[in-house]
């Protein structure tokens, strides 16, 4: 029995989720992950199974923090803890799925990414604030910036399959994220007077930094009615804007999908990302880095031959980060793909 994935080749991201970039004190995920599948046998894990024809992609993340009040902000300033945080963040991705040969495809995946509710007990503002009214620490000194939206970096992903014997596919996964992101944005304080204030590196859409990614994926079938796709990805970032390099990271996805062939059917994953710490002038930012489990059920509808949707939600099961961090409370992903070229069947393996 042959497997043919007809769905588009995505990405997620960071990441976060493009991708799992990591946001600094926080310690929360921006730009997605790393790279993602999607439509398939599975909704996050990339699998290897080889597209056959070019597609199209639209995917959301949504990702949701629990958060620090005002007054633990300032009680993290008194502590000498530079810390900042967001409530929210929400990426939108466009993806095409290119196939080259038989056992090799392409994706290119670009993003646009909105993060909201800031709060930052030490950028300059907040710094000059609690200087002026030293030895009070007031909580109108904490800066706060409603959102940083605009266009984020470039994912470029190749996969070719080195292994496949009619029930099982291995694939070897190369990709390069470019830096094409917005780096600029503003705080909200002052803002347009010539006093306002860039925000940090790690709360910009873009990271400013070119990042090389590379791994391995799997797609098979355990039995008649359940397949499983799996990856492990590890990504290495370079330096980006301001002197912020963001943590490298390890990704490991593993998904179940029960009666893949039919028109609806579930999937069930588990979803690790492993990263190192994040780096500002060459020093360990203390409140990064860090461990993050997910479980991820979801669902997939066959619209016809060429065309499905999906959606999950991610709860995560563990999470250990570095430092003063905020917990991530859920994670959810809607999307849609569209293969171009002759029906060949749904969006089954």
């Amino acid at each position: 029995m042959r497997l043919n994935n007809k769905s588009l080749v995505k990405s997620s991201v960071v990441a976060a989720g493009g991708l799992a970039m990591m946001m600094g004190h926080a310690a929360v995920f921006a730009h997605g992950e790393s790279i993602r599948g999607g439509g398939a046998g599975s909704i996050n894990a990339v699998g290897a199974a080889i597209i056959e024809d070019f597609s199209i992609g639209l995917r959301w993340d949504a990702r949701r923090y629990d958060t620090f009040s005002r007054q633990e902000m300032v009680e993290f300033r008194q502590q000498g803890e530079d810390v900042h945080a967001h409530e929210e963040e929400n990426a939108y991705f466009f993806n095409v799925g290119i196939p080259i040969t038989e056992d090799m495809d392409m994706a290119v995946m670009v993003q646009y990414n909105q993060f909201k509710g800031f709060l930052d007990n030490g950028d300059g503002q907040a710094t000059a604030c609690f200087a002026a009214a030293a030895p009070a620490f007031p909580t109108d000194c904490i800066s706060e910036t409603d959102d940083s939206t605009g266009w984020g970096d470039t994912l470029i992903t190749a996969r070719y399959r080195f292994y496949n014997d009619g029930t099982h596919q291995i694939a070897g996964i190369l990709g390069m994220i470019a830096p094409t992101g917005k780096i600029t944005n503003k705080t909200d304080k002052n803002r347009g007077t010539g006093q306002d204030e860039i925000l940090g590196t790690h709360n910009q859409p873009g990271s400013g930094a070119f990042t090389m990614q590379f791994g391995v994926a799997y797609s098979g079938h355990l039995t008649d009615k359940i397949g499983m796709d799996a990856d492990v990805i590890y990504r290495a970032s370079g330096p980006g804007a301001n002197n912020f390099r963001s943590g490298n990271s390890a990704q490991i996805d593993a998904a179940l999908s029960y009666k893949h062939h039919s028109k609806i059917f579930p999937v069930l994953e588990l979803n690790g990302i492993f990263f190192k710490k994040d780096n500002e002038d060459d020093e360990p930012k203390t409140n990064s880095g860090g461990d993050v489990i997910y479980i991820s059920p979801g669902i997939n509808i066959d619209l016809g031959a060429k065309n499905g949707v999906y959606a999950n939600v991610s709860y995560p099961i563990y999470q250990e980060l570095g430092g003063i961090s905020n917990d991530e409370k859920y994670r959810f992903s809607l999307g849609w793909s569209y293969t171009f070229g002759e029906a060949h069947g749904g969006h089954g393996h």
